[in-house]
């Protein structure tokens, strides 16, 4: 486990004092099963913990990134950023399934890497963090884990091409217009880029599965550049 400690200090300015806590938010219940004579507990108190911390951090910043966003919306994009496979994901970003203690035969049945197992670790892992350093902590390791700006479900909730439209509408002479820049990828599978132009001036491009999509994406970048 020292390699992780050297890894937080490093990376994050983080020093791991109570070192048993990150431990056991490690280490899984088939190996203490397996290895009698190691002294500790498993990682499920301590999951427990961090899920209410992962939960809390990420309304937080829905919360504070983008005051329209009603309660319903903000529910739906926690539960997105939140399930299995998201946390997982962030897991696999971290790359912390490595020090995962586990029994031989959760090894051997691919436990390691396997969604649920790493989404609880996860959180595991932020409790561990918080019961070290406090959210100062824990807010390190989570922005630079967990992009809600730039979630690719926000773009679904927002509707960045009609705010495109009310910001340029402040200049009636401005004329805005979305075009195909590119489709590319099998016909069942395609992948679109579509550029908005102001005034035939590029302002925004931005790649979707879904020509919709490619175009709130493309109104997204546009409005970075327009409202500063």
């Amino acid at each position: 486990m020292s390699k992780i400690y050297d890894w937080l200090e490093k990376n994050y300015n983080i020093t791991i004092t109570n070192k048993q806590v990150m431990e056991a938010a490690f280490t899984h219940a088939s190996y203490l099963n397996e290895n009698k004579d190691v002294v500790g507990c498993d990682y499920e108190r301590i999951e427990f913990l961090g899920d209410s911390i992962v939960g809390m951090w990420v309304a937080n910043r829905l919360f504070n990134h983008e005051p329209s966003i009603d309660e319903g919306k903000m529910t739906t994009m926690r539960a997105q950023i939140v399930c299995e496979k998201s946390l997982a994901d962030f897991a696999r970003k971290l790359d912390i399934a490595k020090y995962i203690k586990l029994g031989i035969g959760e090894e051997k049945s691919g436990a390691r890497n396997r969604n649920s197992l790493l989404a609880d670790i996860f959180e595991a892992f932020i409790g561990a963090i918080y019961l070290n350093g406090g959210m100062k902590a824990v807010n390190k390791i989570l922005k630079d884990t967990i992009d809600i700006v730039n979630h690719p479900e926000l773009s679904e909730i927002i509707d960045y091409k009609s705010r495109l439209q009310e910001y340029v509408q402040l200049d009636t002479r401005a004329v805005l217009k979305y075009e195909l820049l590119s489709e590319t990828g099998p016909s069942n599978d395609p992948l679109f880029e579509i550029g908005v132009y102001l005034d035939d001036v590029l302002l925004g491009k931005g790649k979707g599965k879904t020509k919709k999509k490619a175009e709130q994406l493309a109104a997204k970048e546009a409005l970075g550049k327009l409202v500063k």
